[in-house]
């Protein structure tokens, strides 16, 4: 993992990509992973925007396949860092990036980790303020359309952010009052 904070911009692409096969579907390795800070490596990544791109979507890419993974195996253990908030408004704030390949990435990582029964909607809701950022986007892609040349990407990312929504609205309808 500390090839991924390497200067090489090319190496630390390389090693992520490595630490992403390791630990996609095994137990054992999330497990290294969360304990060697994974979580922190990963926000750090997201919340630097001088970072290269790839690093932030395959970061992004990352914490949706480790949300997925957590769902799936229900003899994993809970990790701390997929409930908290300010990992969670990290990637939240991804979708205010410029580049909407990336904005798609945090979409679907956001729908993973609002599927989980661990991560709170008003966490969501309240500190990472996702209704304000969906409200957002669906302002930017309604823009976006307009645009012919990326017409048809934009449609299946509003497509993307209006699932999400649902699924936030529906795991908001679960909190008790």
């Amino acid at each position: 993992m500390k090839l991924v904070a390497s200067s090489p911009v090319e190496e630390a692409v390389k090693a992520l990509y490595a630490v992403s096969a390791l630990i996609r579907s095994n137990v054992e390795g999330q497990q290294i992973f969360y304990a060697a800070d994974g979580e922190l490596m990963l926000r750090d990544i997201m919340s630097n925007s001088s970072c290269d791109i790839r690093l932030r979507k395959k970061s992004a890419v990352l914490v949706a396949d480790l949300a997925v993974s957590l769902s799936a195996n229900t003899h994993a253990p809970v990790t701390a860092f997929l409930n908290g908030s300010l990992f969670l408004k990290t990637v939240v704030d991804l979708t205010a990036e410029y580049d909407l390949d990336l904005q798609e990435k945090a979409l679907i990582a956001i729908r993973s980790l609002l599927q989980l029964g661990t991560t709170e909607a008003k966490v969501f809701k309240d500190f990472c303020e996702l209704g304000k950022a969906l409200e957002n986007m669906r302002r930017k892609f309604e823009e976006l359309m307009l645009e012919e040349d990326q017409k048809e990407f934009v449609q299946d990312l509003e497509i993307l952010r209006q699932e999400v929504e649902h699924v936030f609205l529906k795991k908001l309808e679960k909190v008790p009052e």
